[in-house]
Formats: C-alpha cells, structure tokens, sequence
C-alpha cells in the first residue's frame, strides 16, 4: 500500500520584532490539502502591514514514518505559473528576495507522521499594489530516507497568499438623484458570466416589502440580472435577483443577522458574485456559496449585457425602493469563476485576469467618470440616461443632472486585506 504525503498547514501567523518573545499569535487554523478536490491555496494569508511577519506550517504522511524521513521544501515559481494556466487565474509571485524559508529542510520522526513545524519569513513588503493577488508558492522536493512513500502531486504544493491592508474610495450612493443608467455601444455577449459587485448597506428598512433596489446588468433587447433586498413577501435581509428569463433566486436569509451566507446586515461589505456556467446559476456571498432560500431559475440565462443601472432609475419608484449605501469593484467576465478564485479577489482582482471583460472600481475620489480597468469603457454619468416614466418598453432619455450627485467617501469602513 502506497504512502504519499500530505501538507498540513498550521496556520500561525507571527509577527517578528527584535526580540523573539515577543512574537505576535494571529490565531490557528488547520487546513489538510489532500486529493485533487483540494486547492493548493492557503486558507490563511500572511497580512503584511507590519513585517517581518511569520506564516508557519508542518508536513505530514499518510502513515507513520518507519524511519526518520528528511524532506526538503523549495520555492516553486513554476507551481503557480502552471496553476495559473490550468485554472485560468493571474496570481503573482512574490520576488524571491522578499520572504524567507526558514529551515527548507524538515524531518518527520521515526514511529510519528508528522514533521516538525518549519515557517516562511516574509521581510518586506514595497512590492505590493493594488490588484495583484500575490503567493509564495512552496512544493516538496523530495524525500530522503524514503521507505516507499511517495510525494503526492496533487498535494504537493502550497501557496501562501500575502495582502496588505488598503485603505481606498468607494461610490456614496446615498442620494437618490444619482440613480441612472449607462449605455455601452457595443454591449458583452455573456454565454457563460461571472458578475460582482461589492456593497456596503446603511439601511436594508424596516420590513418585508420596503424594497432596496441596488443595481442591474441589463439588455435593452431584453433580459437582465437584477439585484434588490426585500422584495415583498421575500424574508428581509434576504438578497432577491431576478434573473435573465424571470423567475427569481433568493438568497437564504432567515432573518437572523450572521446566521446564514445569504444574510445581509447593515454597516458591513459584502461582494455578491452571480455565476452562470451554461447550466447552473449560483451565487457566492463574500466568497462562500449560497445555498437559496429559494430558486426558480431555470432555462439559458446567458444575454448580451449592454446596459448598467445603478439604484432604480425609472417609473418614478427612485425613493421607494431606495438603496442607502455604498458600492464599489463592480466586475463583468465572460468565464464562470471558480469559488476559491472568487474568495482570492474580494478586495480586487488583476484587471489582466482571464475572463475579465469589464471592471469599474468605483473608487475614483474625485468626478463623474466611472472608469473601466479592462478596456476603456468609461462610464460618465453627466451622459447617463434615465427613464422616469417607466415606459414598456424603456424610452431612455439624457438625465445629466445624476453627476452632481456622484459622491466618494473614504474612512475606516474602507479598508480591505484581500
């Protein structure tokens, strides 16, 4: 019988002063990254606003080792290179000369199965921008004093994410005169989509009914992904999207703030990502798939996305289903995006990721002009239309006015560490 070796990540981050008593716990989490199901990326990250800070992290086999097993730990750029391949993602590497392996060489124990902990310095941290997600990608090499097991590839690799704290503007949407939407020219021909946007509510009201509007991609031909709370007799606090071809999914809410993914609460960010991969319409909520309260989606949901409303712009329902808050890192791609690809950009994603069509960060500062990271679709909304009349179908008209309400707020609600 086959022995193959497993990484068991102990995930203790430190951070080093000059004096070693005073290493700082961040917590523990034990994640075991075993078979092909597994991700290579860790569960925990190194945050590195203050450095030097230590990520530390043990090996472990299958069954106990019949001999002391010395196993040796090597930077692997290579590793992440072909994950990003495989997986169509743009993670970065961290420069080599920014981190540390502490002890690149770790032995597991006669009669025991796992090693002892061994750790990764990461000692500056200048390199890091806004949007690259960066790893430092670690395999096992190989083993010494083997007696039959083997390394599995599946496992074989670890890589560590490294964020920093940022601190950025968002879009106060807080009034609801800035409510409108914009046109494309040209539009996004969605088979297979991934659509996000980040939000931050100040007030989901007070019952079932009073509706918050947030936003839709749209279709003037027809068809659209559609975002509101509290769609009456939907529970409140529940996120209710009425998808391409009708119907609705609504997230599983049960009206306890923290006791279910689909659960939104005041005064807290949350990125929603809808999927549609040609069959299946999902959506994850901070990273963590929903599972609806209800859903009665079904049929093709793929459309051509060429019209973007922020809010309730027309039918005179602007005040009425108000939303109060603010939002930002408003994405469209054209690939349905893998959950721990999801949860690795919450903050922000690489704007030559694969599959990324459109990205609007809404975190300008300053103007009317919500600019596009991908292609240089621009959103100015001194040009954005607006149909007040809610005619069937929509008669869109200039509403420039929606520009003197484009406000930008930056505070303490702001930060992010993806």
């Amino acid at each position: 019988m086959k022995k193959y070796f497993i990484i068991s990540v102990i995930a203790v981050l430190s951070l080093v002063a000059c004096n070693k008593a005073d290493k700082f716990k961040y917590g523990q989490e034990i994640v075991m990254i075993t078979g092909t199901d597994a991700t290579p990326i860790s569960s925990d990250q190194i945050l590195a606003d203050n450095v030097p800070m230590t990520y530390n992290f043990s090996l472990s086999s299958t069954g106990v080792a019949e001999e002391d097993m010395k196993v040796h730990i090597q930077f692997d750029s290579l590793a992440l290179v072909k994950y990003n391949e495989l997986n169509k993602t743009a993670y970065v590497n961290v420069p080599r000369k920014a981190f540390l392996i502490n002890d690149e060489y770790v032995t597991i124990k006669k009669g025991t199965a796992t090693s002892a902990i061994t750790s990764v310095t990461l000692l500056d941290n200048s390199f890091i921008e806004e949007g690259p997600i960066y790893m430092i990608p670690l395999s096992v090499a190989y083993l010494e004093n083997s007696t039959g097991e083997q390394i599995l590839d599946a496992s074989k690799s670890l890589f560590i994410k490294v964020s920093k704290t940022m601190e950025t503007y968002s879009l106060n949407v807080d009034n609801t005169s800035v409510y409108s939407t914009w046109g494309f020219s040209e539009g996004y021909e969605l088979d297979n989509y991934t659509l996000e946007i980040k939000c931050h509510t100040y007030d989901l009201k007070s019952k079932i009914g009073d509706i918050c509007r947030l936003c839709a991609w749209r279709c003037d031909s027809g068809g659209q992904v559609l975002l509101r709370f509290n769609e009456n007799g939907r529970a409140w606090k529940a996120l209710d999207i009425v998808p391409v071809n009708g119907g609705h999914y609504v997230t599983s809410a049960s009206g306890d703030p923290g006791s279910a993914v689909g659960t939104f609460e005041e005064n807290k960010w949350y990125m929603i990502s809808i999927v549609y991969d040609g069959n299946n319409f999902m959506v994850y909520i901070n990273g963590q798939k929903d599972e609806p309260l209800s859903n009665e989606v079904s049929g093709s949901q793929a459309f051509k996305f060429n019209r973007f409303e922020l809010g309730m712009s027309w039918g005179g329902y602007n005040g009425s289903q108000s939303y109060t808050g603010r939002v930002a890192e408003m994405r469209v791609w054209n690939i349905a995006r893998a959950q721990s690809d999801i949860a690795a950009t919450l903050c922000s994603a690489d704007p030559k990721a694969d599959g990324l069509v459109g990205y609007w960060k809404l975190n300008e500062g300053e103007g009317h002009v919500f600019h596009d990271s991908v292609a240089g679709n621009d959103m100015d909304w001194s040009k954005s239309e607006s149909d007040p009349q809610g005619h069937d179908p929509d008669q869109y008209s200039p509403n420039p006015g929606a520009a003197n309400y484009v406000h930008w707020v930056k505070d303490e609600k702001n930060k992010c560490a993806q």
